[in-house]
């Protein structure tokens, strides 16, 4: 078990204690642990309209149980690092799926939560930084989506083709030019130069640095901003020890079958 799923399940023992439970403010519970407030978003909680009422209070107004608010807890931390060692024995075609699942979450998920944290962040007499993203956070999510696009309809459509072709589900010859225009040593070396999508807003909030005693709002914001930043790590990661590498192979081993047709002909 990984360091963070450790802090997780002590942080998750102590909710347990009934006083600390029933009595304990939203805003402490957040400030202990930044994830929670994800997980109280992902129940249709926005904490920051909660802080000062504790959880069974919430939990009671909302209609839900205590007990599922501290079991999504560790629904919602990934240990994409062991994801990582796993996908390495899978195939690329699960190896494809797993990383488009990954884009679906962050798409559907992540920046929703984190356009809607920082946009609900005061404007007049707040944050100057976080004016700032404001304004550079959705063109940072427009470039990010179109991104995953792209990488979905060409550079993991033709991996995809590339193993039919060596399975016999598709001509070898319809991919004659595609090998010609998609060379996966070139796409993996521009993938590689490409990786640091996040460099605006690390620099521009001094690596999500913050006061003591800033707004837990503004903590929660950077806190979630440094932890999608490590996921897209992990995930340019796979992609570029995992995918890329298995790709490559197999686009070698195409090579030779095409070498070897044309040979025999």
């Amino acid at each position: 078990m990984s360091c963070t799923k450790v802090r997780l399940v002590i942080f998750v023992q102590t909710l347990i204690n009934p006083v600390g439970l029933k009595k304990r403010r939203i805003l402490d519970l957040v400030e202990e642990n930044y994830v929670f407030a994800s997980v109280l978003h992902h129940f249709g909680i926005d904490f920051y309209d909660y802080q000062e009422q504790n959880l069974a209070e919430v939990c009671k107004k909302k209609g839900l149980k205590p007990e599922l608010i501290i079991a999504g807890l560790e629904d919602v931390i990934e240990d994409d690092q062991e994801h990582l060692q796993y996908l390495i024995g899978l195939p690329v075609d699960l190896v494809i799926a797993y990383l488009k699942h990954k884009h679906f979450s962050f798409v559907k998920h992540t920046l929703p939560y984190l356009a809607k944290l920082i946009n609900c962040y005061p404007s007049q007499g707040g944050c100057t930084v976080i004016n700032d993203i404001k304004w550079l956070f959705p063109l940072f999510v427009e470039d990010f989506i179109q991104h995953m696009h792209e990488e979905e309809d060409t550079v993991f459509q033709h991996i995809l083709q590339i193993e039919k072709a060596l399975k016999g589900e598709v001509a070898t010859s319809s991919l004659f030019f595609n090998l010609k225009k998609y060379s996966i040593k070139a796409i993996a070396h521009e993938h590689q130069a490409h990786d640091d999508v996040m460099i605006g807003i690390r620099k521009l909030t001094n690596d999500y640095a913050h006061e003591k005693d800033s707004p837990v709002l503004l903590k929660v914001i950077f806190s979630e901003l440094q932890s999608f930043e490590k996921n897209l790590i992990i995930h340019s990661r796979i992609e570029n020890e995992v995918l890329f590498p298995k790709a490559l192979l197999m686009e070698k081993e195409l090579y030779k079958v095409i070498s070897k047709y044309s040979v025999l002909n």
